[in-house]
């Protein structure tokens, strides 16, 4: 230490900052392996005090696997680095207009004491949980043995709660020193195991119990595979734990952090501003909401919500009217989920966006996210346009657009605003100059 200080004052920061640096992982590391032990310990106790079979602590692990994709979705909300473009959503908007969302600059500060939440990764949330999320309940029906018994079914026992408990303990300390060490800072959405967590769901309802019950029938005691299955997974904690990711680096082939451009805004102030419209914003979700869910992919799930209405109303009535009523009320139900989230997409992507009108540049804002969207120079302005929509008579004030093409081939569109034919006359007169 003293080396450092007589040298330079440099290499004495240097040191100090090193040496913070080096003690926090220290602590978060410590912190970590204490919750893995703890949590395991509870699981091997099991094995000894509370007699647990080995099928019940796989049925353990399939609920941690739940909750830690759970955890992990949560944390992929945080993170803060740009997903990478390989793992960009396509254009498809069901379920979920994805490309729009994932589009989306900035960040929304939800309460002081939290990271700032990021829109843009939503998207990839979905993607990657939307797979699990369709076989974990099917994990569950195979480990309990109510399907394909394996092992068959079997009582759960009232000391189960304890497990859970620990499951949940780990999962929760797990979430917290990622929150308080920063390391959202560092990580894209892209990076979440999601992915791995599906693979291990599959090995844990098909590949585990078939080799459980396989030792069972070679004579192998209750004991010994209890405490085999708790260290194979204390196994695989301590060494996720000592290297992160090596994982995730065999499930995702690409890379998962990508860049994004900055947007070059002007100097000057604007010479107008004009204000998007929340009403423009919302009759064009509940429209975009209601078309999708009958002119797309969705119709599907509006017909099956349909059947499943029908038959619950035939049920509960037993009449013709039952049927007609539930099948009405269950494509309803399915239709204002659609729009629903339509609302929702809306008021994040476009309800919020200030559109600022410069001597060189124009300019879209997002209040909300506190970020700007795109800009385009004045100089490339090819051509403008005024989109009057499907339901302008209907809403002439505020629900037309403004279409905006550049000599590149971009287009870029302003709405929903009044004054649209001002914005226009504006841009097409300082356009030419």
């Amino acid at each position: 230490m003293r080396r450092f200080r007589s040298t330079n004052g440099r290499w004495t920061g240097f040191y100090l900052c090193y040496s913070r640096s080096y003690n926090m992982l220290g602590r978060e590391y410590g912190r970590r392996l204490t919750a893995v032990v703890l949590s395991n310990s509870v699981l091997a106790a099991g094995v000894f005090v509370f007699g647990w079979d080995p099928h019940l602590l796989l049925l353990l692990y399939w609920v941690e696997a739940g909750v830690a994709v759970g955890r992990e979705a949560i944390q992929s909300l945080f993170s803060a680095l740009p997903p990478s473009e390989a793992y960009k959503p396509t254009g498809t908007r069901v379920p979920f207009p994805l490309e729009s969302l994932s589009d989306v600059r900035g960040r929304i500060c939800l309460v002081g004491w939290l990271p700032a939440i990021y829109p843009r990764n939503v998207p990839y949330i979905l993607l990657t949980l939307l797979p699990l999320v369709t076989f974990w309940p099917l994990g569950g029906l195979l480990l309990t043995g109510i399907i394909a018994p394996f092992s068959g079914s079997f009582a759960l026992p009232t000391t189960l709660t304890l497990g859970v408990f620990a499951v949940i303990f780990n999962q929760a300390s797990h979430l917290v020193s990622w929150l308080w060490s920063g390391e959202y800072e560092s990580a894209a959405a892209t990076g979440s195991g999601s992915r791995k967590y599906l693979i291990l769901v599959f090995l844990l309802a098909v590949v585990a119990p078939f080799v459980v019950r396989s030792a069972e029938d070679a004579g192998i005691g209750r004991v010994v595979l209890g405490l085999v299955v708790v260290g194979t997974k204390i196994g695989y904690d301590l060494l996720e734990l000592r290297y992160p990711g090596f994982v995730e680096s065999t499930v995702f082939t690409d890379k998962t952090v990508g860049e994004e451009q900055p947007i070059k805004l002007p100097d000057t102030e604007p010479i107008r501003v004009f204000d998007n419209d929340y009403r423009g914003t919302f009759v064009a979700a509940v429209v975009s909401g209601v078309l999708i869910s009958f002119f797309g992919p969705t119709l599907f799930v509006v017909l099956l919500g349909g059947l499943v209405g029908a038959l619950v109303g035939g049920s509960a009535f037993g009449t013709s009217y039952g049927l007609v009523v539930g099948g009405a009320l269950g494509v309803a139900a399915v239709v204002t989920c659609r729009v629903i989230v339509e609302i929702t997409v809306g008021w994040i992507v476009s309800a919020h966006l200030v559109y600022r009108i410069h001597s060189d540049t124009v300019v879209a804002y997002n209040t909300l996210t506190d970020a700007a969207q795109w800009s385009v120079p004045r100089s490339r302005i090819s051509e403008v346009s005024v989109s009057p929509g499907l339901f302008s008579t209907i809403f002439p004030d505020w629900y037309s657009t403004l279409k905006i093409e550049t000599h590149e081939g971009g287009s870029y569109k302003m709405g929903y605003f009044e004054d649209v034919e001002s914005a226009a006359g504006l841009l097409k007169r300082e356009s030419v100059n």
